[in-house]
């Protein structure tokens, strides 16, 4: 009975080292930067939708050296090949290294122009209306912690993500 009492305050420092070391990893874990990029519309009319591609920080701290990163081939997927060589730059130029976000406050968006779809097959439907890629976002946070992250980004109107949606009346 001795050797068991005096064992049981090492027992309760192992107990309170192993919460410690849960309580912070679960600190670290919910105060951290969340970083996801998606497509959005940027303007809509009757017959074309203008995109921006948008990158979001819903975490509770600032990202740093925010990077979207996916094979040209893949980005390709995402582009009509009868899309002027300038319109398909634009696309991939947002995925290259000098398009790093060097800060990206907590609770901020920023967008780019990303392309435009349309109901028929003009010079200005240039994206593939649906086609979705797997992209990797990498970020680290204000501590020098690093992340990454896996996401599909798909080519469509989020307002009517299913095809359609009810138009505001007009007040006129």
């Amino acid at each position: 009975m001795g050797d068991f009492l005096s064992s049981v305050p090492f027992i309760a420092i192992a107990i309170s080292l192993a919460s410690l070391y849960f309580s912070r990893k679960s600190w670290l874990q919910s105060n951290r930067p969340i970083i996801t990029a998606f497509v959005s519309d940027h303007a809509k009319g009757n017959i074309s939708t203008a995109l921006n591609l948008v990158i979001s920080n819903t975490g509770n701290r600032p990202a740093t050296n925010v990077r979207l990163i996916a094979s040209e081939n893949d980005i390709l997927r995402l582009i009509k090949p009868t899309a002027q060589a300038k319109r398909k730059k634009m696309i991939l130029d947002c995925f290259q290294e000098s398009a790093i976000i060097p800060i990206l406050r907590n609770g901020e968006e920023l967008s780019t122009c990303f392309g435009a779809i349309t109901r028929n097959d003009t010079d200005e439907n240039w994206m593939v209306n649906g086609a979705q890629i797997e992209i990797r976002v990498e970020y680290s946070d204000l501590d020098g912690r690093f992340y990454k992250s896996e996401m599909p980004l798909k080519i469509y109107s989020r307002e009517g993500f299913a095809g359609g949606f009810w138009k505001e009346p007009s007040m006129g």
